[in-house]
């Protein structure tokens, strides 16, 4: 389904994205995003609308399902 689909992806980015804060790696993610599940969720909303390429190419399968679940492929209309 789904819902099970966007439970697992965005999981399993989300602990790869904490691990990745806890290693002071650089991330395109923005590091308030580590707060909960939910800032996750909108810190990368906003990259899917504001930086969609980046998103798209260094986080794939999210950016996948947010552009399922918007209904959008924003990275079609940037150059940047």
């Amino acid at each position: 389904s789904h819902f099970l689909s966007w439970a697992r992806i965005l999981g399993k980015e989300y602990q790869q994205f904490l691990k990745t804060i806890e290693e002071n790696q650089q991330t395109l993610i923005d590091e308030y995003g580590a707060t909960n599940p939910a800032e996750f969720f909108a810190v990368v909303t906003e990259l899917f609308f504001e930086k969609p390429k980046g998103l798209k190419s260094n986080y794939p399968q999210l950016y996948n399902q947010l552009r399922e679940f918007y209904q959008q492929d924003p990275a079609q209309y940037y150059t940047s």
